[in-house]
């Protein structure tokens, strides 16, 4: 495996192992809580029935997650990015779905019903879900030029987040990834790509443990909590793939967006060696990205 085969499967299998990691203990604010419990979360666990997700098993992803296979799902068949036939899959999500569905998602799925542009109708959320699905893009483009990247990953997500917030953190994931994938230093690009108000953020809690720190910043979807949180964690655990998504799954809250955004940065800067075996094995997905990856790894 090439360097750049390696930081492509890392980016995708990070995204989606943060996702799953997460899944067991989503939307538990509180930490002690959740620390007491389910114990250190080390491996999937399945939700359970009387969480958000009463369906989901152990190696699922969550319901971003989801979209965010749905995106791969329609590279790996039409060989582009197109925003419009990529929407006819998104919209064809959901009249069977048996997940959670969430605010921005529903605005959307209201939102297109009134516009003869279905990729003008997405919700106004400053939420980070929007953004962190953007796995597959990244290593789809891996061999055309960041700028478009970028395009395409701000494409995607103001199809349901039409934010100037949103925007501006898919243009920072894009990027990041892109360049982590092509072997750029984590710090650098860190300090390079990311808006210097979220920065700012997580540097201000850099010296504390990641429930405390996230604690601060706020544990919930809204960027203006989430992208700290996933910078904090980067820069807090950049060398060490495993300790961060642990991390993230134990602080609580939306730590199953934050995690496909940390694992983009994360897994693309470490490679897939950095990801525990265990994950790579017992996630639902393996088979579907790994078939992906090596349709696109080479090409494309």
């Amino acid at each position: 495996m090439n360097d750049l085969t390696n930081k492509q499967s890392g980016l995708l299998f990070g995204s989606y192992c943060a996702d799953a990691l997460s899944l067991g203990v989503h939307w538990i604010y509180d930490a002690n809580e959740l620390a007491q419990k389910h114990g250190r979360i080390t491996h999937y666990k399945g939700p359970g029935a009387d969480s958000y997700h009463p369906h989901k098993k152990a190696g699922d992803q969550g319901h971003v997650g989801d979209q965010s296979l749905c995106l791969l799902t329609f590279l790996s068949r039409e060989k582009k990015w197109d925003p419009s036939m990529f929407m006819d899959d998104w919209l064809g999500m959901w009249p069977d779905y048996n997940d959670y569905v969430d605010g921005a998602s529903k605005a959307t799925l209201a939102n297109v019903q009134n516009q003869t542009d279905k990729t003008q109708g997405g919700s106004d959320s400053v939420e980070i879900a929007g953004p962190a699905r953007i796995a597959p893009l990244i290593v789809y483009l891996s061999s055309s030029s960041e700028s478009e990247v970028v395009k395409a990953a701000v494409e995607q997500t103001m199809l349901t987040h039409r934010s100037k917030e949103a925007e501006e953190s898919a243009t920072f994931l894009a990027k990041a990834g892109y360049r982590l994938i092509h072997g750029a230093n984590l710090l650098d690009t860190l300090n390079e790509t990311a808006p210097e108000w979220a920065l700012k953020k997580a540097d201000s809690v850099l010296s504390e443990n990641a429930v405390d720190a996230i604690g601060k910043l706020g544990p919930a979807c809204s960027i203006s909590s989430a992208l700290p949180a996933v910078l904090y964690l980067a820069l807090k655990h950049g060398g060490d793939t495993e300790a961060a998504l642990i991390e993230n799954a134990m602080a609580g809250g939306d730590n199953c967006a934050r995690g496909l955004a940390l694992g983009i940065l994360l897994g693309a800067a470490n490679g897939i060696s950095s990801i525990p075996e265990h994950w790579i094995a017992d996630l639902k997905s393996t088979k579907c990205l790994d078939q992906f990856l090596k349709t696109n790894s080479s090409e494309g």
